[in-house]
């Protein structure tokens, strides 16, 4: 019985890091200090293609969870990148599927960026070349008081 038990506690471990919405975590470079793929998290529920970026913390270390629509059935995200170019940061990941299959339709992806010394002259976000809907407190496009 304990060894059937074992079997079973091991196939669901290995189970476990194989399934399609796993997270993974990389260092990152310069202006990017670390990304997070955070995996799928079902169907693409919104009305519009736009990907969300809803940032908090400061300029000098800020996070940005990202939500964005891709086709269905990527497994993998990696290979995190930002930088800056004019008034726009620029997130990007690499989404990739372990089986080479993918779906007609449209599923919901997570990242989690986090940021060091993002320029104060920055007021809008693209995501893998996708502008980006904002929300959160660290970037406004407007002088209106905090939320």
């Amino acid at each position: 019985m304990l060894k059937l038990l074992r079997m079973v506690l091991t196939l669901l471990a290995v189970a476990m890091t194989t399934t399609a919405c796993t997270s993974h975590t990389e260092a990152g470079t310069g202006l990017l200090t670390e990304f997070e793929y955070l995996g799928c998290a079902g169907d693409w529920n919104e009305d519009t293609l736009e990907p969300e970026a809803t940032s908090s913390g400061t300029r000098d270390a800020a996070t940005f969870l990202v939500r964005n629509p891709a086709t269905c059935g990527f497994d993998q995200g990696s290979n995190g990148k930002a930088h800056v170019d004019g008034d726009t940061l620029k997130l990007s990941y690499t989404l990739t599927s372990s089986g080479g299959d993918a779906a007609a339709c449209i599923c919901e992806y997570g990242a989690r960026f986090l940021i060091s010394g993002l320029p104060a002259d920055v007021a809008k976000v693209r995501v893998n070349g996708d502008n980006a809907s904002l929300k959160g407190d660290l970037i406004r496009t407007s002088n209106a008081p905090p939320r």
